[in-house]
Order: structure tokens, then sequence, then C-alpha cells
């Protein structure tokens, strides 16, 4: 239910015009990683391994909030992410999204509330501060789930 309710908020604001970017950043923010969780529904996307490689550096987005930069590392657990500073106290993070594009490859981590999807391998774990959270992951398009003008990850945090 929530996928079309989303796409009707997205393509009502879309049909006034989008005349303020922030407004289509917000809504973007928002309505892009909650129709992301829909694809653990179809087949081929939940990412039941970690990727072989990963960016020693990643942006990691709190759904609908700041983005950090992250340090990624590998244990016998699988891949830590290690956000780079504090994040805000509210939302609480429940759980990473790591993020695969097909044809890009690994772009980031989308930080969520709640617990992760049932079913969804663990990946590896997101610690942010003294706070370590599972981390599971996800391979598809992701340029229909964000605007261009405000992707999730701003390369500017991937250095």
């Amino acid at each position: 239910m929530r996928v079309p309710v989303c796409l009707s908020l997205v393509a009502t604001l879309a049909s006034c015009g989008w005349s303020n970017q922030g407004t289509r950043c917000g809504i973007f923010s928002l309505a892009g990683p909650t129709m992301l969780l829909e694809e653990f529904t179809k087949p081929g996307t939940t990412l039941s391994a970690a990727p072989a490689t990963m960016p020693p550096v990643l942006a990691v987005r709190v759904v609908a909030g700041q983005a950090q930069r992250a340090l990624v590392g590998n244990a016998d657990s699988g891949w830590v992410v290690g956000v780079d500073g504090p994040l805000p106290d509210q939302p609480v993070p429940g759980f990473g999204v790591l993020l695969s594009d097909r044809v890009l490859g690994v772009q980031g981590v989308l930080l969520y509330e709640g617990l992760p999807i049932p079913g969804a391998p663990t990946l590896g774990s997101v610690h942010i501060g003294a706070r370590v959270i599972p981390m599971i992951g996800l391979e598809t398009q992701t340029a229909g789930f964000q605007d261009g003008r405000c992707p999730f990850f701003p390369d500017s945090l991937r250095r």
C-alpha cells in the first residue's frame, strides 16, 4: 500500500510544477527510500551475499535526513561500515540497506528506523558511535528512486 500512495504523491506534486528544488528533493528523500524497501519483494534484488569488494569510503544517509561519510572495512562477520561523525538523536536507525546499482556498483547505505526486512541476509554492520545495527542489501537500478539533482549519496561524501 505504501508504494501506490508514494507514487501518487510524487505524481501529484510533479504535475504541480516543482517550483522549488527543496520541495522536490524533500519528497524524493522520503518517497524514494520508501519505494526501495518494496524491492525486497522482487526476485533477484535482495543481496544474498556481501559484494566481494567495496569502496573504502561510502556515503550513509538517514532516510529523509542528512548524509554522512563512512569508512568501510572487512571483518569475519562481514563488511563493517563506520559512520564518520555523529547523527541526529532522532530518528534512531534500526538497520542499514547497502544499495548497489546494477550498472554503477555499490552506491552507499540508507539507514531506516525499525527492524530489518524479514528473511534478508545480514551482509555486515553499520557502526554509529557505540551503536551497531545490521546491514542488509539490495541490487537494483537506483535512478528510478532518486532525483539526479539531489542524489541519496552525494559524490562529495564518497571521497
